[in-house]
């Protein structure tokens, strides 16, 4: 017979614990994991059920078939009543749009709060995400990554998400509404910060207005069409400003006083790139030279800078950086630039600005 000593010591105490606690355990877990604690006992088998947090990724199974089975059976059994705080689905590979369809109406019905979407989308002709994620009054998180070859997700004219706080859109087309100005974000009240990246304009459409009062950080990547388009700020309270990959835009601005920190990661990824990204680099710092405080700039980006220097061409289209206190060079341990190459490039940056501190940051 088992003493008191070791009966004690194998007494469940994780079971004993409350329910919010070990939901709160669980949402640590990926989806799947949490499912599968329904075995453990009596006291787990409904538990799952009343999770608010789901994490749905492809890589927990071994194909497409199970994890497309998998998700339409959580979302079956999962208890109605309870609403979702997030969901993240990831899939590697082709999911269905009807599968992605049913996502994002349990998701968008379930009050969802975050919403992280990364997959790649088999697609048919003519397909549109569901309108009403774009209308979720409960968003305050949300993330599109869809890629869908030859097509993008394309957004409304305008977003009617009013509790939305931080946007995250890749792949996505903008539309214009009746003019050749997309407008997509003024309706977003409570946004504060903003990525954009390969989005791109739909049809006849010249400018992106990003026009929002309370927007404080903006990243911008590069775009997926050969034309250029307009970044048109009407952006008052911005204080953050990435600027990543080829920049093949043009970028203009209403009044950006509070900005404080502005950071350059670009690279020209073709030989024919080259000089349209060294325009839109020069350009890009002229648009910014009366505002920027703290710039921070990638061992590409001064590449791009070390060989604008060399040509000489464009010496005279540097500005003068006014408020400019701190110059920050985030060098790659793989970046393929000297030292010598460095320093030449920040003299050419700063050459009417010379009262920057200059820091190194090696990462």
């Amino acid at each position: 017979m088992q003493s008191g000593v070791d009966r004690k010591e194998n007494m469940d105490r994780l079971s004993d614990l409350p329910d919010f606690v070990l939901l709160n355990i669980m949402k640590f877990m990926s989806m799947k994991h949490a499912v599968q604690t329904c075995v453990l006992s009596k006291r787990w088998k409904e538990l799952w059920k009343l999770v608010t947090n789901l994490a749905l990724n492809s890589s927990d199974f071994t194909n497409l078939v199970h994890f497309s089975k998998f998700v339409s059976w959580v979302l079956s059994n999962r208890d109605g009543s309870i609403s979702l705080h997030s969901l993240d689905l990831r899939r590697k590979g082709c999911i269905d749009h009807e599968l992605l369809d049913r996502i994002i109406e349990h998701a968008v019905s379930h009050n969802i709060q975050q919403l992280t979407i990364v997959v790649n989308l088999n697609v048919k002709l003519g397909f549109k995400l569901l309108p009403s994620i774009f209308s979720c009054k409960s968003l305050t998180f949300l993330k599109l990554s869809i890629w869908a070859v030859p097509w993008m997700t394309e957004l409304p004219s305008s977003l009617q998400l009013p509790a939305l706080k931080s946007l995250h859109l890749e792949h996505a087309t903008f539309t214009a509404s009746d003019s050749d100005c997309a407008e997509p974000f003024s309706a977003c009240h409570k946004l504060n910060t903003l990525v954009l990246d390969r989005c791109n304009l739909h049809h006849g459409a010249k400018f992106l207005c990003i026009c929002n009062f309370n927007l404080s950080s903006l990243s911008i990547g590069s775009t997926i069409q050969e034309a250029p388009y307009k970044f048109v700020l009407s952006t008052p309270n911005l204080r953050s400003l990435t600027v990543m990959r080829d920049p093949i835009y043009q970028l203009s601005t209403c009044n950006l006083s509070f900005l404080e920190q502005v950071n350059i990661d670009i690279e020209a990824y073709f030989h024919t790139h080259f000089e349209r990204t060294h325009l839109a680099l020069i350009s890009l710092l002229q648009v910014l030279a009366d505002y920027v405080k703290i710039m921070i700039l990638s061992s590409s980006t001064l590449k791009i800078l070390n060989g604008l220097s060399a040509s000489g061409s464009m010496i005279t289209q540097i500005p003068c950086f006014v408020q400019l206190k701190s110059l920050k060079l985030k060098m790659k341990s793989s970046s393929n630039i000297s030292d010598e190459e460095v320093s030449r490039a920040v003299e050419y940056l700063l050459q009417k600005s010379p009262l920057a501190k200059i820091d190194v940051l090696n990462c």
